[in-house]
């Protein structure tokens, strides 16, 4: 095949479209330094065992790889279900508006985590439960009540009742359902009246409530707890007029009765006191998390030394190739253009001298040392040599001479 009718996967050999890393698609691989990985997984493992389930954060600045993060988090947990007993959902705070009627208080970030767990999981967490030995040939909303800790008795009764009206059969509307559990009010011509609801979600407690019910169902039914990974959660820091009860909620959340619902939140900053989202910065919250104002940086993990020397760099700009070459393509273009004495297949489509310049630029400002501006700047040199390529029928070797005028002025 000519260059000139070469598209860009062609011409780097890559497995994808163009250069970039998909969170969910390449979660299995794409995270970025070893030791920072495990420091955070040492964190989860600890929490397993104190808190029964993980209550913890990721911080660091725009382009550190906080979204990847959580979704490697995903896929570790997906992957090793012994090691890490709890089901992951991912969710993102943002928008948070608290001019907006319903992108505010603590029903707009309950509704993001049941959307997260979804209709789906939860009717197959109630036949599963329906289906236990103990359970089946019983009154199934009564054996629930008994599986609950959180709320009073009405609360407990009505979501009973709601689950084992609407999410053990195929086939009945759940709209109303998902608006009880969710706090909402109903609309003209609705009703409860059918389903046993003797209680609604009227504060954030209730809420609250209902979710921790819910980790003990998953408990009862798997062993295994609820884990919501919390993405965009600098919107937090919108919070002004309901502080206090999203505050509440959070403590509620990070106390040591609730052993089955956890969270792994995702906020832009450092793990520093001062930046620590305002809805986390309470002595009896932070008490409860394990730390104190003074080292928070223990249940915060700071991503900024993902990527803190020259070799880190190296080392991610050579997982990102490894992640997105296609090894045998690339094996036969070397070979068909005469590049064997050139470059390397595992720096393809660089050359080492070429990787070491990129790492010598993008080292000398703690901006551009970052996942965002690395997988760009690969992205972008890529596409000029391709351009270039395109325009002369010739195959550009992604070398030294070639990229450095094009990196001088990062």
């Amino acid at each position: 095949m000519q260059v000139k009718e070469m598209d860009l996967k062609d011409y780097c050999c890559l497995n994808r479209a163009r250069l970039r890393v998909d969170p969910e698609a390449d979660a299995s691989w794409f995270f970025g330094n070893k030791s920072v990985e495990s420091k955070l997984l040492s964190r989860i493992n600890n929490d397993f065992n104190i808190r029964g389930v993980p209550k913890c954060g990721i911080v660091g600045r725009f382009g550190y790889g906080k979204t990847h993060s959580l979704y490697h988090i995903k896929h570790i947990f997906e992957s090793n279900l012994d090691k890490f007993p709890a089901i992951p959902f991912i969710l993102c705070v943002a928008p948070y508006d608290e001019g907006t009627p319903g992108l505010n208080g603590w029903e707009y970030i309950h509704g993001k985590m049941l959307n997260a767990m979804g209709e789906s999981f939860l009717r197959t967490i109630v036949i599963e439960f329906d289906k236990l030995p103990d359970t089946r040939t019983k009154g199934l909303a009564d054996e629930m009540v008994k599986v609950f800790k959180f709320g009073d008795e009405n609360l407990k009764k009505s979501l009973a009742n709601i689950l084992s009206g609407y999410f053990l059969r195929e086939g009945r509307p759940t709209l109303v359902a998902w608006k009880w559990l969710r706090g909402v009010k109903l609309g003209k011509g609705e009703s409860f009246q059918d389903t046993g609801i003797i209680k609604t979600l009227d504060t954030a407690e209730d809420m609250v409530d209902v979710l921790c019910n819910l980790g003990n169902l998953v408990r009862k039914v798997r062993d295994e707890g609820i884990l919501f990974l919390i993405d965009e959660a600098q919107a937090l820091d919108e919070i002004k007029k309901r502080l206090i009860e999203i505050q509440n909620a959070f403590l509620r959340l990070v106390d040591n009765q609730n052993e089955d619902v956890g969270f792994i939140i995702a906020y832009f900053g450092t793990a520093r006191a001062a930046a620590v989202p305002k809805v986390f910065h309470r002595d009896d919250i932070l008490s409860r998390l394990g730390v104190s104002t003074t080292n928070t940086e223990d249940a915060f993990i700071d991503l900024k030394s993902v990527i803190n020397t020259e070799k880190d760099i190296r080392d991610f700009i050579l997982s990102i190739l490894n992640g997105i070459i296609d090894e045998k393509k690339a094996q036969k273009l070397i070979a068909d253009f005469g590049l064997t004495d050139k470059v390397q297949l595992k720096e393809f489509p660089f050359t080492k001298e070429s990787i070491e310049l990129i790492i010598k630029v993008l080292y000398q400002q703690e901006p551009t040392r970052n996942a965002r501006m690395i997988i760009q700047n690969l992205a972008r040199l890529t596409a000029e040599a391709y351009q270039q390529g395109k325009n002369t029928n010739k195959y550009i070797l992604l070398d030294e001479e070639f990229i450095k005028p094009l990196i001088k002025n990062i």
